[in-house]
Order: structure tokens, then C-alpha cells, then sequence
């Protein structure tokens, strides 16, 4: 992605700028024009698109791994997770990327100790993953206020107009049912989910309505869609909770009620748990917007 390419060079000169020093001295390369004897202190790659690659060249995967040995500082956001993921790098470490994405990143890379969904960055010492693709912006600049304090970071985040304060990840994640599985019924309930209201639906009564046990729609359920009916319901659920708090401006209270929640703890409780943050800290960043 060529704004992230330049983007990253462009904040870092900035910095630089700004201190009137040459804190960053930013290189751009291509695998064909790396110099295996010169180490760098640290590589940003930056991301190609939304979604991993059908294939990992052995060469870089291979440079990777030797610069990591070497001392290098690795970093990638978004889809390029996916190399430092493939080069072994990211074996029983956390690590984040786009969260349509965090679920085959656990799948492809088994090794790796915890995909952070909500997460923005996170920070492994010799290895920062970041989110989505224009979170490159986020990781320059927590590279900055690593390399130089958090001073310099901030004032070149107000000098970008970037926001630089510790937002998540969860503040914009989204659940997007999967249709496209072909199991009738998983297909038949979660239509059963949509279609129903929230303070009637229950496990037992999907079963029925799809013929079948719990035991057996359980089955269904994480065979294609790896989660539980009630892990799904509530996920569908919270992101109707997150819609009517920020596009529709419902008050917490309201939106539990709607949601079938009486006790407007409880909401809150799942909300968390689900989400990542409470619904207040949810809605409090829309509010200040």
C-alpha cells in the first residue's frame, strides 16, 4: 500500500523535524535490494491488503528470521502480520492484526499465544504487530514515543491531527454474520436470530425451530462458524448494541432494555465481555466526536 509506504517515512520526518535531529533515518527497500550484511535497527513492512497472501516467498521469510536474530526490531500491521506469523516469529508471543482477520491468523499461525481482537498495538519488545491498514499511523507513532518518549510522539500526532490516545481496535469492530456456509441449519438459525426478539430468544427454542437438539445445533454451529449458538447470539446481539449507541445516540439504558436486559449491569457485564471495553468507554469515544 503506497500511503503506508511513504506514510511512515512521512510521520518519522516529521519527528525529525520537529527535534531538529536525525532521529529516524528511513530507508525504503524492496527484498530484491536488501543488503544482508547491513542490520537495520528496526524494519516496518507495511501493508499490501486487506486479507493474507496465497503464498510466502522462502527468501524473505528467511531475511526476516535472520534480522530478528540479529537484533532487529520487527514490525507490520494489518494483512503483513501474516510474514512475521509465517516466519515463526510470532510463535508464543500476542500479536494483533485487522479483526477480519484475527480469527485465520489463529488458524494459520497455531503457535502464537493470543490474537488481541481489540487491540491496536501490541508491543512483543522485538516484534509490534498493529490492526487494520491505516493503522501504520498508530504504530509510527508508538515507535516514536518508544525511540524518543511519548512528548515528541504527541506532538507530532497534533501536528498530523492523528489521534493518539490509546484507542482500541474495538471501538470500530464490527461482527458480519457468514451466510455463505451452506449448512440449512445454521442458515435456518440465524435467521431465527435476526427475525425473533431479543428478550424471547433461548438455545432450546432455536433447536426446535431447526428440528434438531442442542447438542446437534451446537455441533452445526461450530463446525462453520466456530461458536457456540449463544456465543453467536450474543455477538449479534452487542453489535446491534453498538450500532444504537453510535449511529442511533441510545442511551446505555435504553439499549439494554431493547436488548432484553432488565438489569442494566448484567448488559453491561456482557457487553465487556464480548466487546472488549464497557459500553460507557464505548460510547464515550463517539460522544467526544
Amino acid at each position: 500500500m503506497a500511503s503506508a509506504v511513504t506514510g511512515i517515512g512521512d510521520i518519522l520526518s516529521i519527528a525529525n523535524h520537529v527535534t531538529d535531529t536525525l532521529l529516524f533515518d528511513v530507508q525504503t527497500v524492496s527484498p530484491s535490494q536488501v543488503d544482508a550484511s547491513h542490520i537495520p535497527d528496526l524494519v516496518f513492512i507495511p501493508p499490501g491488503k486487506l486479507g493474507s497472501f496465497n503464498q510466502y516467498d522462502d527468501e524473505i521469510l528467511e531475511m526476516l528470521k535472520r534480522w530478528h536474530m540479529q537484533g532487529c526490531t520487527l514490525a507490520a500491521n494489518c494483512a503483513s502480520v501474516f510474514w512475521l506469523g509465517h516466519a515463526g516469529l510470532l510463535n508464543q508471543r500476542a500479536a494483533t492484526t485487522h479483526w477480519k482477520l484475527c480469527e485465520q491468523l489463529s488458524d494459520e499461525c497455531p503457535l502464537i499465544v493470543e490474537v488481541k481482537h481489540h487491540e491496536m498495538i501490541v508491543d512483543e519488545g522485538s516484534i509490534i504487530t498493529g490492526s487494520g491498514l491505516f493503522a501504520f499511523q498508530d504504530l509510527t507513532l508508538h515507535i516514536i514515543a518508544r525511540y524518543a518518549g511519548f512528548e515528541l510522539a504527541k506532538e507530532v500526532a497534533d501536528i498530523c491531527l492523528l489521534d493518539f490516545s490509546g484507542r482500541l481496535q474495538a471501538h470500530y469492530e464490527r461482527f458480519i454474520p457468514d451466510y455463505s456456509h451452506g449448512n440449512s441449519i445454521v442458515l435456518k438459525a440465524q435467521k431465527y436470530c435476526e427475525q425473533t426478539p431479543w428478550n424471547e430468544q433461548n438455545n432450546q427454542v432455536m433447536a426446535n425451530l431447526c428440528c434438531v437438539s442442542e447438542r446437534t445445533l451446537t455441533r452445526a454451529f461450530k463446525k462453520v462458524l466456530r461458536l457456540t449458538p449463544q456465543q453467536y447470539r450474543l455477538r449479534y446481539k452487542m453489535d446491534v448494541a453498538k450500532r444504537e449507541i453510535n449511529v442511533n445516540k441510545r442511551t446505555i439504558e435504553q439499549v439494554a432494555f431493547m436488548l432484553g436486559y432488565n438489569d442494566v449491569s448484567n448488559f453491561t457485564r456482557v457487553f465487556k465481555k464480548v466487546v472488549g471495553i464497557t459500553p460507557t468507554h464505548y460510547r464515550s469515544r463517539f460522544s467526544a466526536e
